[in-house]
């Protein structure tokens, strides 16, 4: 592969430089889906790594695409014809309906389709997704997935989801751009990406076309009121509309719905059916149907939860439940650690397992990270959530250093290698750690240990915690007498120390492959 070409590969996904996703393929299904092993490498994505994927390597490249400073040089909008919303045009009526947006769509060998947005500079996380929201509900295809699925991290730990590149195998994939009603090659696909490349200010001059109606309810009611509301859906629709004008209108919304109804609709419904409507949304527990169709069709669900009297709204209904759309867990290799990290409304939390349980609790977090308390759900509904969360958890493999304890290792060693050396066991009492090459072990108070954790702000729950760490890395108690007083201090076996003739140091440096 061309330098030139992995060059340009690489300036399109651009994303987090501290790790990257490896996804090895180990059996491909007959509908063209591929299982395998995926692993987050926690080091940057470099130009062998883009090489190797565009050459059809061992690995399919992923990108994290939230980046360091949380914003984002891409975005995807991924309809999987699986999925709970399916793909209901062909991929050459899609793509048509997105020419004259800064879309690009890709073919997945299943017959989804991925449409990536490329933003240089990199734009906010927040206005990527909210903008690929807006377009994928005016595609007719609002609630599929999209990426990145989060704003911002939760904590210097959590790393982001990544997902596997396109135009593994170069022009050989399956997995390609169209446009036209073609597949484009590597270079096709290069040259019309970096055309339709847009930024932020061309973006939010992009607003789409809707009506004034609704503006301060839900914007499904607004893109059905924009195109006509559909043979087939329309009592749902008119459902949604009077729970609208109930929020909005509590004593009238009766006469505000049979006035809608004759006065907006090109077939109004007969007032029978209406009647109908309007006791179904006088129960106590009425609410917007957002997961049925079209409601779902057309959701913008960051949106709505903002206006007034959306999903979130104080226009009346019950309060919105705790509504997780992912789970992500780290755990290391022998399992030693494990960190959870949920996604609620685009925020990224990180939660321990007794958390994820327990409701109240998250309402509780909810409140501290996100200044909202969402409504609590019956104890069996929300067990069956979770569970159908875990059954598609993504579970990231952490290095075993990468656990609390071992990080308190690596603490440790810099402490001990990385300070001045006592020349005397006296000098212990500088806060110095003392080598007692008799023994083989360190000697330190554990007093200035803690003082050198808290300068670089190591994070631990407990001095116990510490002890008995200390204790796993074979260290033990022991009392000296310094200047006649009895000092009591930690021992452990002594770290390798390198000299300079122990390391191999390379004759020359070059940055060819």
């Amino acid at each position: 592969m061309k330098r030139k070409t992995v060059t340009r590969f690489m300036n399109l996904f651009q994303g987090y430089q501290q790790a990257h996703g490896q996804y090895r393929v180990q059996k491909r299904e007959a509908d063209g889906k591929m299982s395998g092993r995926a692993v987050t490498v926690s080091e940057p994505a470099k130009e062998e790594h883009f090489q190797n994927h565009l050459n059809g390597g061992e690995y399919i490249l992923g990108i994290i695409m939230l980046k360091d400073d949380n914003s984002c040089n891409f975005g995807v909008i991924d309809i999987d014809i699986r999925g709970e919303v399916k793909l209901k045009d062909t991929l050459d009526e899609l793509e048509k309906k997105i020419r004259d947006t800064p879309l690009v769509m890709c073919r997945s060998k299943s017959g989804g389709a991925h449409l990536y947005l490329f933003c240089e500079p990199a734009i906010a996380a927040i206005d990527m997704v909210s903008k690929l929201n807006e377009f994928a509900a005016g595609l007719g295809y609002g609630g599929v997935e999209i990426f990145p699925k989060q704003i911002s991290r939760a904590n210097d730990l959590d790393r982001g989801n990544w997902i596997n590149l396109w135009y593994w195998d170069g022009d050989k994939t399956e997995r390609h751009a169209i446009h036209n009603g073609k597949k484009l090659n590597l270079e096709q696909f290069l040259d019309f990406a970096e055309k339709k490349r847009t930024n932020y200010e061309e973006l939010e001059n992009l607003q789409p076309n809707l009506v004034d109606h609704f503006s301060d309810g839900p914007p499904c009611l607004q893109h059905i009121m924009t195109m006509g509301f559909p043979e087939g859906g329309r009592n749902i629709s008119l459902f949604n509309v009077g729970v609208y004008y109930r929020k909005k209108n509590p004593d009238d919304w009766q006469e505000d719905l049979m006035r809608f109804n004759y006065d907006s609709l090109d077939d109004p419904l007969p007032s029978g059916e209406v009647n109908s409507l309007v006791k179904s949304v006088s129960k106590k527990d009425y609410a917007y149907t957002c997961k049925q169709t079209p409601i779902c069709n057309y959701c913008e669900k960051s949106k709505c939860i903002k206006r007034e009297f959306g999903v979130g709204g104080n226009g009346g209904g019950n309060g919105q439940a705790i509504e997780i759309s992912s789970i992500t867990k780290y755990e290391t290799e022998n399992r030693q650690s494990v960190r959870w990290y949920i996604e609620i409304g685009g925020e990224r939390i990180e939660v321990t397992t007794q958390q994820l349980l327990d409701q109240r609790q998250l309402q509780k977090l909810c409140v501290e990270k996100l200044n909202k308390c969402p409504a609590t759900m019956p104890g069996p509904k929300w067990e069956q959530s979770i569970n159908n969360l875990l059954e598609s958890v993504e579970i990231i493999q952490d290095p075993d250093d990468a656990s609390p304890q071992g990080q308190f290792e690596k603490m440790l060693d810099s402490f001990l290698t990385g300070k001045v050396q006592a020349r005397h066991r006296d000098e212990i009492m500088n806060g110095k750690p003392w080598h007692d090459p008799d023994e083989t072990k360190v000697f330190f108070r554990s007093e200035d240990l803690f003082i050198y954790l808290e300068a670089r702000r190591f994070r631990y729950h407990s001095q116990h915690q510490v002890w008995s760490w200390l204790r796993s890395s074979g260290g033990d108690r022991k009392t000296f007498r310094i200047k006649s007083k009895p000092v009591k201090v930690w021992s452990v076996p002594a770290p390798q120390f390198y000299d300079d003739d122990d390391l191999e140091i390379p004759s020359s440096v070059t940055d060819e492959f």
